[in-house]
Formats: C-alpha cells, sequence, structure tokens
C-alpha cells in the first residue's frame, strides 16, 4: 500500500486553492471532533449561523453513522465538515446534500487520479476494490435564524488517505479498510476539488434537486445485489434484492416473497459471488 506523505494541513496553500473559502475555514490541529465543534458554533450564535468549512488533522472523538466512534491516526486523512443551511431543501429530502457531496468526492478523485475507480454504497459510503475509503455523517440544528425558524445542516466527512499496512491490521481492518486512491494525493488540493464540485450540486439543489438524486443512484453499488440489512447491533433486519432508492433517499429491498421494504436507516451487507455477505 502506497502511503501519502503525512504532514499538517497546509491552510495557506488551501486558500490558494479554494480562494472562495479563505474568510469561512477553521482549522484545528486537534479537537474533539469537527461535526461537534461545528454544532457548539451554532448554538453559540443562534440568530447569526454562518456557513463554515472546519478541518482538523486530528479528531479525539470522531463519530460515525449510529453513534459510532470514528478514529484515525493524525494526519492521515481528510476530516472535514461543512455547514450549511437546509433551505431549499425540505428536511426529507437532506439525503441529498450527503449524496451531492458523495458524488463530488467520486469527481474529484476521478479528475486528481482517473484509476482510483471509487464508488458508492447505500447510503454514505466511499469504497475503493470492495473496501471502505470514506463517509459522510449528516446532523441538523433546528431554530436558528432571527425568527427562529432555520435548519442548519453539520456535513462530517472523513477520508482515508496515508493508512499504512500496519494502521489497518491494528485496527482490524485490512479486509475491511483502505486508502481513498492508490497513490498520493495534496490534501488541499483534493479538498479544494471536492468543494468545487460540490459547489455545482448546491446550484442544481436549488434547480433541479431530482437530477441529484438520480445521478446519486445511478452510482450507487448496492442496487441490483442481493443484500442484508443490519441494525445497530449488527443483526440482519432485512434481506432481499436492492432494487431502487425513492425520492427521501430510503433503500428499496425487494425480498424473496415479493414485499418491497423501504430501509431508511442501516448498514447494508452486500452479497459477493461466493455467496457470502460484505462488511
Amino acid at each position: 500500500m502506497e502511503m501519502n506523505p503525512r504532514r499538517p494541513f497546509d491552510l495557506t496553500l488551501f486558500k490558494q486553492r479554494a480562494p472562495h473559502w479563505s474568510g469561512q475555514i477553521l482549522y484545528f490541529p486537534k479537537i474533539d471532533s469537527t461535526n461537534k465543534e461545528a454544532r457548539r458554533r451554532l448554538r453559540q450564535h443562534p440568530t447569526q449561523p454562518q456557513e463554515l468549512l472546519l478541518v482538523a488533522d486530528e479528531q479525539t472523538a470522531g463519530r460515525g453513522r449510529l453513534g459510532r466512534s470514528w478514529q484515525a491516526p493524525p494526519h492521515s486523512g481528510l476530516l472535514s465538515t461543512l455547514v450549511l443551511q437546509l433551505a431549499p431543501l425540505p428536511l426529507n429530502r437532506v439525503f441529498l446534500y450527503v449524496a451531492g457531496l458523495a458524488l463530488s468526492v467520486i469527481k474529484a478523485t476521478e479528475k486528481l487520479q482517473p484509476d482510483a475507480n471509487v464508488k458508492l454504497k447505500w447510503p454514505n459510503d466511499l469504497v475503493r476494490e470492495g473496501k471502505k475509503v470514506g463517509g459522510i455523517l449528516t446532523e441538523l440544528e433546528n431554530n436558528l435564524g432571527q425568527a427562529k425558524n432555520e435548519t442548519w445542516v453539520v456535513i462530517g466527512f472523513g477520508l482515508n488517505l496515508s493508512l499504512t499496512t500496519e494502521d489497518l491490521a491494528e485496527a482490524a481492518l485490512s479486509s475491511k479498510a483502505t486508502n481513498l486512491t492508490p497513490q498520493p494525493l495534496e490534501l488541499e488540493q483534493l479538498l479544494a476539488t471536492i468543494l468545487y464540485y460540490f459547489a455545482e450540486y448546491r446550484a442544481l439543489l436549488t434547480s433541479n434537486p431530482e437530477t441529484v438524486r438520480l445521478e446519486w443512484a445511478a452510482a450507487l453499488t448496492t442496487l441490483g445485489h442481493e443484500v442484508h440489512v443490519l441494525n445497530s447491533v449488527g443483526l440482519v433486519e432485512k434481506a432481499g434484492l436492492a432494487t431502487d432508492v425513492t425520492k427521501e433517499g430510503a433503500l428499496v429491498v425487494l425480498d424473496k416473497a415479493g414485499i418491497r421494504h423501504f430501509v431508511q436507516a442501516g448498514d447494508v451487507s452486500i452479497r459477493r459471488p461466493d455467496g457470502s455477505y460484505s462488511d
């Protein structure tokens, strides 16, 4: 596994790469969680929320979906959070921000390293060669703004960039995780490119959000496969063929009895050709 050089995030270089974000980025060498910090700042200034980009070299209390702990060695990945107003989307389509950001990571990776071949797995995982390379966590803050009627979205995303074979073995993740790309990437250029594409998707979410959903659905490797839907303790709750995603982002699973199930949240394990299921 070839490793990206580990070093602190270069704030000056990033501002050169993405000048639009120069006045909105907050950088932390070490923090409990960029999502937690984003929510703290929204609560500290509830009548004047503002768009922010938070980046950290290390998180001591990072979290993934379903409240799970998520940690990585310092300087081994991109740890970031975006703070945006939910509007113009309604609450039941907040997943489209996740979809737009996930697609932005795909496009940025394709541009910077075309042979990386990163894929999407429902609902919010990025995978390469069947192994997880990153994930996205969305949280909401309500009753903000002067009239206390605004909802803001906190979108945290973490991407593995320089995990070593030893890192993965120590965390018992050798068969489950890998890095975003096989060759080194400049961290600041990667983030700037992701944000460039995300700006395009945000514009689409205002003018034609359904196009984002359809592009996201088309990119999901989950669809067309037999799946197990697991609950928070790893038990199989549903099994069947993943056929579609609804306009609200739910996964449609058709079981052997021909009954359609609509899965709003949960881990999905995909059946491999040998009959086993992925983690």
